[in-house]
């Protein structure tokens, strides 16, 4: 059993073995209502192999194949921001990718259709998620990770939610067997009780995003969370409350990757809640067993020449995008101080 702390310092035992690891697990072909029950209560629930192997590394080859030699820019899942790759010295990309289903078909094929007819075709996944929030869900968000970034401790729907908040359930699947020391995901179980998440012009996430952080530290220490990082191997998959507080242990590790794939689910009759101040209603695909929405989908022309402004002046792009958060933010607080009055 490894000791390791969070980005924030929070302790974590980290098991090396199945018998370290007190975190039940759930077949996917049993107890499937035991499960829905155990998520429920507990904000988080893992499945065993849920993906084959070979599919595991048919989305490692693609990624090796098709974005680690790519000079380009990709949008990315810590900033949501147009950049390079970023390698350390064991050559992983330490910057992970966003939103592998809005990818350009003509330079990423393998990793896009990889995600839609493996990710977003399990049938179990979606059934179970379906039988969960009682509607065909709508993955909204998805991400490649390879090296071990650690995360800090937060919940998604600060972020982005169902229409009803708490009703966005988020997957971690393992193409690999992640290590003990490679940067394991972490959960705190029954965080999801609480939302902690409404975000205001005193939180915001455009220059106040340390004050949401702070509140989510405190809330960890008030309630005395345990902080739990199951032992995941290849084709297990983590799932989560969008109200669970979770993130990504600090690697030890100079030898062990962490490849996987995350996903973000809402109902597809939901709207799409966005950095809690924006409703939108989306139009996805219906041909998998998942919904699919691809946020600037680059095989649309208009999404491009979007990517191409939005990197080629990225200084007055981002600019304009953060003034145009607190805009949004001083009107619905405005809107708000008109109803109590």
């Amino acid at each position: 059993m490894l000791v390791l702390k969070t980005k924030n310092g929070y302790k974590c035992e980290v098991p090396e073995t199945d018998l370290e690891d007190l975190v039940p697990k759930f077949n996917f072909n049993l107890d499937i209502q035991k499960a829905k029950k155990y998520y429920e209560e507990n904000g988080f629930i893992v499945f065993k192999k849920v993906f084959k192997d070979k599919d595991c590394r048919y989305l490692i080859n693609a990624w090796e194949n098709e974005v680690k030699n790519f000079k380009g820019h990709l949008y990315r899942q810590a900033t949501a921001k147009l950049e390079r790759n970023i390698f350390n010295d064991q050559n992983w990309i330490m910057n992970p990718i966003l939103n592998l289903q809005s990818l350009y078909i003509k330079k990423f094929p393998l990793l896009r259709h990889g995600f839609e007819d493996i990710i977003a075709s399990n049938n179990f996944l979606a059934n179970f998620i379906s039988l969960v929030i009682n509607d065909k869900p709508m993955i909204v968000q998805s991400m490649y990770f390879e090296g071990n970034s650690v995360t800090w401790e937060h919940q998604d729907s600060y972020y982005l939610d169902d229409e009803i908040v708490g009703n966005m359930i988020a997957g971690w699947v393992a193409l690999e067997n992640i290590k003990a020391n490679a940067g394991r995901f972490f959960v705190c179980a029954k965080s999801h009780l609480d939302d902690i998440s409404e975000m205001s012009i005193e939180n915001n996430v455009a220059d106040n995003h340390d004050a949401f952080i702070e509140r989510v530290n405190k809330q960890i220490q008030d309630k005395k969370y345990k902080v739990l990082a199951p032992k995941l191997d290849c084709g297990d998959v983590l799932l989560w409350n969008s109200l669970t507080i979770h993130g990504s242990l600090d690697s030890q590790s100079m030898t062990n990757s962490r490849s996987s794939i995350t996903f973000h689910a809402i109902r597809s009759n939901s709207k799409f809640f966005v950095l809690r101040n924006s409703l939108r209603n989306l139009v996805s695909d219906t041909s998998f067993p998942f919904n699919i929405f691809r946020p600037k989908d680059q095989n649309k022309i208009v999404n491009r020449l979007i990517f191409y402004f939005e990197s080629t002046f990225p200084k007055v792009f981002y600019k304009f995008k953060k003034i145009a958060i607190k805009s949004i933010l001083k009107i619905k607080k405005g809107d708000k101080n008109t109803l109590k009055d």
